[in-house]
């Protein structure tokens, strides 16, 4: 029999019998209230051992074992029987008493990380040890009364060579079971180690994008970078992108001008921990056009300044690269240096000497540089001056009937633009000033209601006006006289033809004081019946006459009409209605095409070159037949024959107007015009003499004055001309000099002839009475054909 006894207790707590039983058959007991199933003995080992499951603490204590034999005296054994109890798992903290176990937040990358480890129970009491991987860094550990055994750990200035490292607490009582232990993985937020701006120009240009890239390395977790320029930061201008702890920021960047010599800083800083910020910086280069200002200079009075002063003025240029030009401008115009005419140019101002009022306006300067040209504000020079007459009208006539109220104006341009006015009268050299009270002005105008009642108060009205700076100088003129027929129109053309209309324009001239209006007539040729009429008022006057008939030829006599009568007539000369394009008065003379005139003269530069052949033939032939009787007429006449179809020239009668089928066919010449022409062919005589004209216009001779009215006892006044006519009881012949309008170059009724490139024109006086008062004629002037 075999008993077990708790030394703290007598009673046996389990027993083994095997007496009256087989070895194999023992009978087994044990304690309810110790161990109950969780004990069995095994007397068949070696040596027997009694087996305890599900040890407690309560079961360590000091146990004999008691031996019962049949035969042999009992033996008792003791045995010191330990429990080991193991230590819970351990508990790790942080310094503010925060459950580390699940980490929460990392560590930044330079702090110190501070953790206890706590491990409650444990028989015997537990050892706590640190490890960093598998090297231990603190096994000094504290055991409390209370049964919890504390390792508390320093770990200064974790790095990035710690991330990710494992910080192992472990508790450990006996070496019959592993350890107790608690893995910390370390998570650290990294400093970034590197920024850089990639892209840096030499230098930019003002206004134009750019996309500056900046990289950014280390940083866990990935870097925040930002853009500043100098200590302004540039907000959502930039996109970042981020890959294995890289930052890369592209800046879309625009440079100002005002950016040039600043700073570009990207930087690159872990928000998580504090002044691990880091820069790379790029002072801008900005390229830009000239800024350019311009100002007058400073001790002068923009209002203040007149006539005769001198003034200068400043350029300030801010420009980046240098200008390598400055150009100064008066109203758009570029102004160069000329010390001549007081302007002169130096560094970056203008100085302009004594000043005219041309000077006024506004002036601007231009520098360039290779970005481009800047160009100024503009600064309006405003220069004070006397009154001067606005348009000058000195030759202009204004008339007037007697007490009739005619109304001056008299404009004038002055600074300051407040005048005030006086007249005069003048004639026959006796002045005299106007009363005001005929007048009235307001600002620069000044207009007089001026009445003429007797023949002495036509003549000459002065206008002079006063300002602040003085008075006018050269007054403005009118000429004042007694209202008459209107002056010639002038510049008269066939502006456009077609088959059955034409088109004619005319420049008026001096209205005889009177309103006017204009006349267009048409005489069919040869006939000169007035087939149409055709008044207009339009200024400049024009005329537009439809349907006129196709093939037809018409004289054009156009007049200026007002109260007092006609005008002198304008002509143009043989319109015949072919379809031209255009019609000026000085189209060819036989009415061919250029084709067909080129034609012509080619013939007649062969017509010559026969009639060359043949006189030396002749000359030939006389000099070998001297000795014969002349059997034929002389060669000279012969030809002349011949040549009389080819070069006519005009005969010395009295000519008679010929039709354009007849102008171009030989003209007749009397014998003795023969005779002479053969004594010199190269001297054509003209019935009429050439008289120049000034203006190269039409010169109409006027008749003279008729010493009485042609009706005695109507008194009669003098026309725009100052002369009286009498023209229903006289004709006068007014001969037209070479003009534009009485040459008649539309069609001159001449012959193109050999080597010669002019035509002929003859015609015969021919007078036209316009009216009972008023009758002109005109004369065709005659031209030689060489």
């Amino acid at each position: 029999m075999v008993l077990w006894f708790k030394e703290s207790d007598g009673e046996p707590l389990y027993s083994y019998d095997i007496r009256g039983r087989s070895y194999t058959q023992p009978k087994l007991w044990s304690s309810p209230t110790v161990f109950g199933n969780r004990a069995f003995f095994r007397g068949g080992a070696t040596p027997a051992v009694l087996m305890i499951d599900n040890v407690a603490a309560v079961d360590a204590g000091v146990y004999r074992c008691r031996v019962d034999f049949k035969n042999s005296p009992t033996r008792n054994l003791k045995v010191n029987f330990s429990v080991i109890i193991p230590p819970s798992r351990p508990t790790i903290y942080d310094a503010k008493r925060r459950d580390r176990t699940k980490l929460v937040e990392p560590y930044n990358e330079g702090s110190n990380v501070l953790l206890i480890c706590e491990v409650e129970g444990g028989v015997p009491r537990p050892r706590v040890t640190w490890y960093l991987e598998n090297v231990v860094i603190d096994d000094s550990y504290e055991q409390r009364s209370d049964g919890i055994t504390i390792n508390t750990l320093t770990f200064p200035n974790v790095g990035r060579q710690h991330l990710n490292a494992r910080l192992v607490c472990q508790a450990s009582n006996t070496n019959l079971a592993p350890p107790e232990t608690k893995v910390l993985i370390l998570d650290i937020n990294l400093k970034p180690i590197t920024v850089t701006i990639l892209t840096k120009e030499k230098q930019v240009s003002a206004d134009k994008r750019y996309e500056v890239e900046c990289k950014t390395t280390g940083s866990r977790p990935e870097a925040t970078v930002t853009w500043w320029k100098n200590n302004r930061q540039l907000k959502r201008m930039a996109k970042n992108f981020s890959e294995n702890n890289e930052t890369l920021s592209v800046l879309s960047l625009v440079p100002a001008v005002e950016d040039d010599g600043r700073q570009l800083t990207c930087r690159a800083e872990n928000k998580h921990i504090p002044d691990s910020a880091i820069e790379d910086k790029w002072r801008l280069n900005v390229h830009y056009v000239p800024i350019v200002d311009l100002k007058m200079g400073s001790n002068l009075n923009p209002n203040e300044i007149k006539e005769g002063d001198d003034v200068y003025f400043e350029c300030t240029v801010k420009a980046n690269p240098k200008t390598h030009r400055l150009v100064w401008f008066h109203d758009n115009s570029e102004i160069f240096h000329n010390e001549a005419l007081g302007v002169i140019l130096s560094a970056q101002s203008l100085v302009l000497q004594s000043l005219t009022r041309r000077a006024a306006g506004d002036y601007a300067c231009m520098a360039a540089n290779s970005e481009g040209k800047g160009t100024s504000n503009p600064v309006t020079l405003q220069i004070r001056y006397a009154p001067v007459c606005a348009e000058r009208k000195d030759n202009e006539l204004y008339g007037a009937l007697k007490h009739e109220t005619v109304s001056l104006h008299c404009a004038v341009d002055a600074n300051p633009a407040l005048v005030s006015f006086h007249w005069t009268f003048n004639n026959s050299g006796e002045q005299t000033d106007l009363p005001p009270r005929l007048y009235n002005s307001h600002g620069n105008m000044s207009t007089l209601n001026y009445t003429p009642t007797s023949d002495m108060e036509y003549g000459t009205l002065a206008c002079y006006g006063e300002n602040s700076v003085g008075q006018q100088k050269v007054p403005c003129l009118f000429q004042l006289v007694i209202a008459g027929r209107p002056l010639q129109l002038q510049n008269c053309s066939v502006a456009n033809q077609s088959v059955d209309a034409l088109y004619v324009e005319c420049v008026e001239s001096f209205d005889g004081g009177l309103p006017q209006t204009f006349l267009l007539e048409l005489l069919e040729l040869p006939s000169l019946k007035v087939r149409y009429n055709v008044t207009t008022s339009r200024s400049p006057p024009s005329w537009e006459v439809r349907g006129l008939p196709a093939g037809a030829r018409y004289r054009l006599d156009l007049y200026a009409v007002n109260a007092k009568g006609r005008s002198d007539v304008t002509t143009i000369e043989t319109v015949t209605l072919r379809g031209q394009a255009k019609y000026t008065g000085e189209s060819n003379a036989l009415g061919m095409s250029p084709v067909l005139a080129s034609v012509a003269a080619m013939s007649a530069l062969l017509a010559s070159a026969v009639c060359g052949a043949l006189a030396v033939l002749y000359r030939r032939h006389v000099a070998r037949h001297r000795h014969l009787p002349a059997k034929h007429a002389p060669l000279s006449e012969a030809m002349y024959g011949e040549r009389a179809g080819q070069c006519p020239t005009p005969v010395k009668s009295e000519p008679a107007l010929a039709s354009p089928g007849e102008a171009r066919g030989p003209l007749l010449r009397s014998p003795d015009s023969r005779e002479a022409d053969d004594a010199d062919p190269d001297i054509i005589p003209s019935l009429y003499e050439r008289r120049p004209v000034s203006n190269g216009y039409m010169s109409l001779q006027r008749p003279p004055t008729a010493s009485k009215p042609s009706n005695p006892g109507e008194e009669s006044e003098p026309d725009a001309a100052g002369f009286y006519a009498d023209l229903r009881k006289k004709d006068y012949k007014i001969p037209l000099t070479s003009s534009y309008h009485s040459l008649g170059r539309a069609h001159k009724g001449g012959v193109a002839c050999g080597a010669g490139a002019g035509a002929t024109v003859t015609s015969s006086l021919t007078a036209h009475r316009l009216r009972p008062e008023v009758v002109t004629t005109s004369h065709r002037v005659q031209e030689s054909c060489i």
